[in-house]
Parts: structure tokens; C-alpha cells; sequence
């Protein structure tokens, strides 16, 4: 989805086009009168639409298609997919004006969190199954795993289905959410702050993706937290682009001062000093094949 189309799917949520085709009127005229927009903007928006597969046009009507569920049905994150989320970020690129001069982002509309997780669904299988080897491979006869930040429990399935006790930690409105979908998996849900406290007793501490969403002394903090959740000879694998080694990474900084209060990524240096000051030793940076994504890893001392 180009950057044209992201924007349209936006106004089009923020006129109220998306809701009204849905659960309401079918005709351009109808579409237009409820949400106040010009029979013009609602008869090219509904056509692009259209042409991305979001609406199918039947007579003088336009209905909802498989591929537009996404846009309002919230009950499963499985089938919300990224545009969501990606909207909800487009409005806050929108505002980052105003956060460059307070250094605060908007407030998170409604939506917020489900709409993250069902972006955080998507991550491609392939990426998954690497990142869990990648893991593995640093602790071959590791039995407990804890997902740390594991949001909607991806690679927390992928660890499951390899042998391995999974326990996953996250915010209490992301653990509500998983436990309406990962009821059946042999998976244990906590919630909690992972910068406040972490539970103990594990063999691997998998963080995925979290450490560009907090800022440094947020990062130091849960790698204190991650090291006593650690068992002696344990091993922390963070997967994350570096700066400086991974393409694209400065521009998600970028993003995540648009998107969060702290956010940025962080080069392989500012890493091992965290990882150093938190107790691990033996620190390593690899690239995880078919990502752009590199393995940070750390092990507790064995006692």
C-alpha cells in the first residue's frame, strides 16, 4: 500500500465514509449526505476503494468486502491486519510538528492497542522462525522461555510448538486481548510493566522488537529486569534494528518519535553497555538471515 492510498483510507475513517458504507448507507448520494462530505470526495473515494479491494460496488451501492473487515471489526486481532495501525500512526506523523516542540506525541485514540496487535499479527512466518532459531541456537538445552513485550504472542506460539515452557509478559490491555485468542495454546499470559518486574526462573529471555519503543533508561531498566529473570547461565536474545548496521533503522527512530514518548533505536554500542551494566557478559550482535532485524545477545554469568 502506497503512501496515497494510506492517506485516503485515513480521511476516509476520519470523514466517517469507512463506518457509514459499512453499517449504514450504500449509495454515493446516502454515503454523502450522512457524513457531510461533497458527492464528488464520496464518489472518487468510494471508487478508489474499490480498486483496492476494500469495497465491491453492486448496482448504485458499495459493500464491504473480506479484505475491509479490518477496518472496523475489532473482535479478533487476527483478522485486523496492519492498515489499521498504520492509520492510527499516519495521524500521528501528521502531528509531529507539534511533538517536535513538546516533546509528547497525541493521545492514543480508542483503538490504539488493538489495532497494534493486529499489525504485530502479521509479522510473516519466515521472520518468526527465524528469530525463534536464532534464540534457540544460543541456549540448545534452555526449557523455559520467557517472551518479554510478546504483544500478540507470535513467536511465542513458535516456541511453544518447539518443546519449550513459554510464559509471555506484557501490559494488562494486551494480556486481555490475548487471552480471548490464545486460551488453547500452552502458553502462560502475566501482566505487568516488563520496566517494573519480570517474573524469574528462565532459561531464555526473548524481547522482540520492544527496546525501540522505550528510551534509554527505560532499555536499562528492563535489561536489570531481564538479567534476574534470567537462571544462572541463562541468555537474552533482543531482536531490533541497529543503527548503523540495519537500513532503515535511523528512520525508525524517526517513527518512533512520532509514535512514542521515549522511542528511538539504538546502535550496537549503546546495546552492550546495557547489557554490560545489567550484569551480562559474552555480548554478541548477529544478523538474523531474512530479516533486517540483527540478534542482540547476552548471557548471565553462570554462578
Amino acid at each position: 500500500m502506497d503512501s496515497r492510498e494510506l492517506c485516503l483510507l485515513w480521511a476516509a475513517r476520519e470523514t466517517g465514509i469507512i463506518e457509514t458504507v459499512m453499517f449504514d448507507a450504500g449509495t454515493v448520494e446516502e454515503i454523502a449526505e450522512q457524513t457531510g462530505v461533497t458527492e464528488r470526495a464520496a464518489r472518487i473515494t468510494l471508487e478508489a476503494m474499490v480498486e483496492m479491494g476494500f469495497l465491491e460496488r453492486l448496482g448504485d451501492e458499495y459493500e464491504a468486502t473480506n479484505r475491509a473487515l479490518g477496518l472496523f471489526a475489532k473482535t479478533d486481532v487476527r483478522s485486523i491486519g496492519s492498515v489499521p495501525h498504520r492509520m492510527d500512526c499516519l495521524a500521528r506523523w501528521f502531528e509531529l510538528p507539534e511533538t517536535m516542540r513538546t516533546g509528547s506525541p497525541p493521545e492514543t485514540p480508542d483503538d490504539w492497542t488493538t489495532n497494534f496487535m493486529g499489525a504485530m499479527a502479521t509479522v510473516d512466518e519466515t521472520s518468526v522462525r527465524s528469530c525463534v532459531t536464532e534464540a534457540v541456537h544460543e541456549h540448545p538445552n534452555a526449557e523455559r522461555v520467557l517472551d518479554v513485550g510478546g504483544g500478540p504472542g507470535v513467536f511465542a506460539k513458535e516456541f511453544a510448538r518447539r518443546g519449550f515452557e513459554v510464559t509471555l509478559v506484557d501490559q494488562p490491555e494486551v494480556i486481555d486481548i490475548d487471552r480471548r485468542f490464545l486460551e488453547h495454546e500452552p502458553i502462560e499470559l502475566l501482566s505487568g510493566d516488563v520496566t517494573d518486574a519480570l517474573p524469574t526462573g528462565f532459561d531464555i529471555a526473548f524481547c522482540s522488537r520492544v527496546a525501540h519503543s522505550l528510551g534509554p533508561d527505560e532499555n536499562r531498566k528492563l535489561l536489570e529486569n531481564v538479567f534476574g529473570a534470567l537462571e544462572s547461565g541463562g541468555v537474552a536474545v533482543f531482536t531490533d534494528q541497529i543503527r548503523g548496521r540495519s537500513e532503515g533503522a535511523a528512520l525508525m527512530g524517526a517513527h518512533m518519535l512520532a509514535q512514542t514518548e521515549n522511542g528511538d533505536t539504538y546502535s550496537a554500542n549503546q546495546f552492550e553497555d546495557w547489557f554490560t551494566d545489567a550484569g551480562f557478559v559474552d555480548f554478541e550482535t548477529r544478523d538474523i538471515p531474512g530479516t533486517n532485524q540483527q540478534a542482540i545477545v547476552g548471557r548471565r554469568p553462570r554462578n
